[in-house]
């Protein structure tokens, strides 16, 4: 039997897409591009947007034209909010929401057997704990690992704390457990992700934990040779928990702070939790703590009312701060959340000429602080393609074997790809 699986959306959703190719791969089918002929495709859908939903409706319908007799299974976040709609697409056999993914072989296998034309819709369970899907291998040597799950903060903009349901954590041992695996088969970078990874622990009030113990124990087996973090708010940074990063050799020097805005009125409309000023306190104690750090961002362009000012603020306060790389993204309404209430929603053309305006503003960002690495040594990690990553996530270039962590001083730039000698 074949099976194909596409991604739409987060880097959580790729996570769970390869965390569900492996269990099919365990169970002995065989895994096909999702472009060929197969017996099941399963598409893991998004609906962070309005545009995430038509995009995974789409990818459903494309998957039933290339096999009218495949069964369509879709998961994720839009099968999660919209069960109905989703089941009475044409040609889906197979509806999981974000839970019970564990167990997608089975599920499969039912359906399958079932052959009655009929369109399974797995429950909707209430979710109240972790589902504890396999780290996923991203190459020989880096692996990711999800030790959390679900928000609460409810941003005017976002539908994920509908989609993903409350804090869940992945228990501290089965964290020591994955990792000590991870080690003993030659992986030396563990990345942590999570929907909301900074509430780390928020749920296991009896055990007090916190995401500074989930590192620490990542961090202990000996094979592991760095940790690098997935998104964190920024009213996590506080000064004992710089101070905690910097005392631990492991963590790559590389935080991604989502920021949104840098207008504090944009902020308030958005249900954010934190003041520009307080987003760029998290910024200054994470440079004086680790001086060779990179911070990078998310920042949305033309949200509900945002006026010329308040753009104008976000271009400051982003060439302020100094990002070393910026994700912009114009406002996308999502149905459902607090934003498609707000006056003000601006046209198309305006949210995607600040969007541009930012990203052209973030590419000279970005090109500054590469220079600004020029004559810096560090440790580079070897992957497949001739090049690899520094702790602060800079790509150079390498011809060391894959899975190597080699030393280069950086003497130049090739675009984005630095490259360098080995220092003396």
């Amino acid at each position: 039997m074949k099976a194909a699986l596409t991604t739409l959306g987060c880097k959580v959703n790729h996570y769970e897409t390869e965390a569900m190719r492996e269990l099919f791969v365990q169970a002995g089918w065989e895994i096909v591009e999702f472009s060929d002929a197969a017996d099941v495709y399963v598409v893991n859908t998004c609906t962070v947007t309005q545009t995430s939903d038509t995009k995974s409706r789409q990818m459903i319908a494309r998957a039933h034209r290339m096999n009218p007799e495949a069964l369509v299974v879709a998961v994720g976040c839009y099968a999660q909010t919209a069960p109905e709609s989703v089941a009475a697409l044409e040609g889906v056999g197979l509806v999981i929401g974000t839970s019970g993914r564990k167990e997608i072989v089975s599920r499969v296998d039912e359906a399958l057997a079932a052959k009655s034309g009929e369109t399974f819709v797995s429950p909707i369970y209430e979710m109240r704990a972790f589902e504890p899907l396999s780290a996923v291998r991203d190459s020989r040597t880096r692996a990711t690992l999800k030790i959390q799950d679900g928000c609460v903060n409810f941003c005017a903009y976002c539908i994920i704390p509908y989609a993903r349901g409350p804090l869940r954590s992945r228990p501290p041992e089965e964290i020591s457990e994955e990792v000590a695996a991870l080690a003993q088969e030659g992986y030396q970078e563990i990345v942590l992700t999570g929907i909301h990874l900074a509430s780390y622990g928020r749920d296991l009030q009896d055990q007090n934990v916190t995401l500074l113990d989930a590192i620490q124990r990542a961090s202990a087996p000996e094979g592991i040779r760095r940790i690098r973090l997935g998104s964190l708010e920024p009213l996590f940074v506080n000064e004992s928990v710089a101070k905690a990063l910097s005392e631990n050799p492991k963590i790559c020097r590389q935080f991604h702070l989502s920021l949104q805005s840098g207008s504090d009125t944009v902020l308030k409309r958005m249900n954010r939790r934190y003041t520009a000023q307080e987003y760029l306190r998290a910024v200054d104690l994470l440079r004086a703590a680790m001086p060779d750090c990179a911070v990078t961002t998310d920042v949305i362009a033309g949200f509900p009312g945002e006026t010329e000012e308040e753009h104008k603020e976000t271009l400051a306060f982003c060439k302020q701060a100094a990002f070393a790389r910026m994700h912009v993204f114009p406002f996308s309404l999502r149905r459902g959340t607090k934003a498609e209430e707000l006056p003000g929603h601006l046209p198309k053309a305006v949210k995607e000429a600040r969007a541009k305006e930012l990203i052209q503003l973030g590419k000279r960002l970005t090109q500054t602080f590469l220079e600004s690495q020029i004559g810096s040594v560090v440790e580079v990690l070897a992957e497949s393609d001739g090049a690899g990553y520094s702790g602060n996530y800079i790509r150079v270039k390498t011809d060391a074997p894959e899975g190597e962590i080699v030393r280069i001083r950086i003497t130049g730039l090739d675009g984005e790809t630095a490259y360098g000698t080995t220092p003396d």
